[in-house]
């Protein structure tokens, strides 16, 4: 799908600014004096990555200035600081961080970890994991990060802190502007441009081979919990999400069309002609309310599901079992719309079982006469919503199908379809409530189940269309 020239500006904007509000932040002001009298030695150096250890900082992000005491400029100096911030004693190696005094490598180690450890919003070591559907590189690359714990032990100095390790994973083929962004932020080298690719704090690692060899190495030492050039994983996951509405504004057709399936609202009206007559309007929230929590809880178990097996092969299938299932029920229904069409209602193959309608029916009965209307009214719905999803759930499935395609936003799709697919049935139910007639409605639906059949099978038809060239 093309991406508008406006999301284009959005996204490097956003990226952008991450990194200007980085640059821009006040940076640690760092003095260092030390005593050296050795040739190759390299004390600042050293120090640099000392201060790096201690802190997740790196010193050229700092206002860092050094000096050699053995030299007359840097005793000067160290004479100069000690009376201003009146030390009655110094130690070196002695440095100075914002204003704090460290002397000596052991206050180093204890009381400058320590503080770092203010420095930052959150401790979390956090990785962004950019990934490429069917990628054998990236299967490999999946079972490093997944061998990651879901904490991690970073030392700094003497001080032990435990960082929680999360990862936010984006498919680049979903979001190659955002790629696009990531890649130039880091100025990552044309060569290395591939996926797999993980970033974290300031650092990245792409290609199958550094990921499984050096990724849990270098989250051990603690680089992932430095302060990411990226921005927010959460923000970052919405911003390559909301690129693209297609996939709300299909689950919102395909939900509308599905509720207006004759299955479904043959058990409302059935429901709805026996609570019609107490005038209470409440029995109908409960029903349709926990229809909902049914059919979100159905999309949810499917999606945990494939997420806990993550199948390699599922994604790049994903269009072929959408296609092969809908061509099977797109012929089925239209087959139901001809026979609609001439009255033939008994030839209708695509609805549930007699006898589970049956069933159905004497359940519904049974439950409406109870004392407790409402909970057996919430029950009710649970257990409808479970028995006509063989029917009315067909285009449900081909969402939930579609939906694994993606790499974020599947439960906000799936909330959406359920609320769009309950949309019908609650103004069917508001109709009825007015007219004080639930066989005007009957009647109406019955009379163009064809248009349903023929608008279910365009629904199909689109979601296809949709898996193969959106």
């Amino acid at each position: 799908m093309k991406k508008h020239p406006l999301f284009r500006v959005l996204l490097a904007v956003l990226i952008l600014g991450a990194a200007l509000a980085s640059a821009e932040s006040s940076p640690h002001t760092v003095l260092y004096f030390y005593r050296n009298y050795c040739e190759s030695c390299t004390p600042e150096e050293d120090f640099a990555d000392q201060f790096l250890s201690l802190t997740g900082i790196r010193l050229d992000e700092c206002d860092f200035k050094a000096w050699n005491v053995v030299r007359q400029d840097g005793q000067k100096e160290l004479e100069e600081t000690a009376a201003r911030l009146k030390l009655s004693s110094v130690s070196l190696p002695l440095a100075i961080v914002d204003g704090i005094v460290y002397q000596g490598a052991a206050e180093m180690n204890t009381a400058l970890a320590q503080n770092a450890l203010s420095w930052q919003d959150s401790n979390d070591s956090v990785l962004l994991y950019l990934y490429t559907p069917a990628c054998e590189s990236c299967a490999a690359a999946d079972a490093a990060l997944a061998s990651l714990p879901a904490k991690v032990e970073i030392h700094r100095g003497d001080v032990t802190i435990e960082s929680p390790v999360s990862i936010e994973r984006i498919d680049i083929s979903a979001s190659p502007d955002f790629a696009q962004s990531l890649f130039d932020l880091y100025a990552v080298e044309d060569s290395r441009r591939i996926t797999p690719a993980v970033f974290f704090g300031k650092h990245f690692l792409t290609g199958a081979r550094d990921i499984t060899e050096k990724l849990s190495q270098e989250v051990a030492l603690g680089w992932a919990s430095e302060k990411p050039l990226f921005p927010d994983p959460e923000t970052s996951a919405t911003a390559a999400e909301i690129r693209n509405p297609a996939p709300l504004l299909t689950a919102i057709g395909a939900g509308l069309i599905a509720g207006l399936n004759t299955c479904a609202l043959s058990m409302l009206l059935l429901f709805l002609s026996l609570i019609l007559p107490t005038g209470r309007k409440a029995p109908v929230f409960f029903f349709l309310g926990f229809k909902f929590l049914c059919y979100l809880l159905i999309g949810f178990i499917f999606i945990e599901v494939l997420q806990r097996f993550n199948p390699s092969w599922l994604r790049p299938a994903a269009r072929w079992i959408m296609t092969l299932l809908g061509i099977i029920l797109i012929i089925l229904t239209l087959s139901d719309a001809f026979h609609a069409s001439r009255g033939e209602l008994g030839s209708i193959r695509n609805q549930l079982p007699s006898p589970l309608r049956g069933k159905l029916r004497r359940v519904i009965q049974q439950m409406t006469k109870s004392r407790f209307l409402l909970p057996a009214s919430a029950l009710l719905g649970f257990l409808v919503a479970g028995g006509e999803f063989m029917c009315a759930g067909q285009l449900y499935l081909m969402q939930l199908i579609s939906s694994a395609r993606l790499s974020t936003g599947q439960g906000l799709a799936l909330a959406v379809y359920c609320l769009a697919f309950l949309f019908p049935s609650a103004a069917v139910s508001a109709v009825v409530f007015k007219t004080r007639s639930h066989l005007r409605a009957a009647s109406f639906f019955a009379g163009h189940m064809t248009a349903v059949k023929i608008l279910t099978s365009i629904a199909m038809a689109g979601l296809i269309l949709y898996a193969w060239f959106i």
